[in-house]
């Protein structure tokens, strides 16, 4: 994992190389099968839930990974090594991370993001909290 944010945070350029961070995700999500088949299936088990919930979608993240959209608007996305990056407002960020219910997000630490690792499956309900908060914000201002 800090060989993956090193990486990432040394050769920002490479995320723009067509189709290399699918790639290299894809790798993760090998490794992640075979090494670490207890996290496999606890994101497997995140996926599954978001997907239930009325008026989400998912896509390939840019990335890399399984992003989750309601309607247009990406409430967060899964990595294949267990990192769930979450969109909150400012406000809820602060919060959230005053809470310790998660951690600053792992490239950008001063954005609106957040960062939970799922490493388990008792790493699940609190994702898929952090998950509903973005997707309730989300559905509510659509609303509007």
């Amino acid at each position: 994992m800090l060989m993956l944010t090193w990486f990432a945070e040394k050769t920002p350029w490479l995320r723009r190389v067509y189709v290399l961070p699918q790639l290299l995700d894809t790798v993760l999500l090998a490794h992640t099968l075979v090494r670490h088949p207890a996290k496999a299936r606890a994101m497997h088990t995140l996926e599954h839930e978001v997907l239930c919930w009325p008026g989400v979608s998912a896509c390939i993240h840019r990335y890399g990974g399984t992003e989750f959209r309601v309607g247009r608007r990406e409430i967060g996305h899964l990595h294949s090594h267990g990192l769930l990056d979450i969109l909150f407002t400012r406000a809820i960020r602060n919060e959230v991370i005053e809470a310790q219910a998660a951690r600053p997000h792992h490239i950008f630490p001063q954005s609106a993001w957040v960062s939970f690792e799922v490493n388990a499956a008792e790493d699940v309900p609190p994702a898929l909290t952090l998950l509903r908060r973005s997707y309730d914000r989300m559905k509510l201002e659509s609303t509007l």
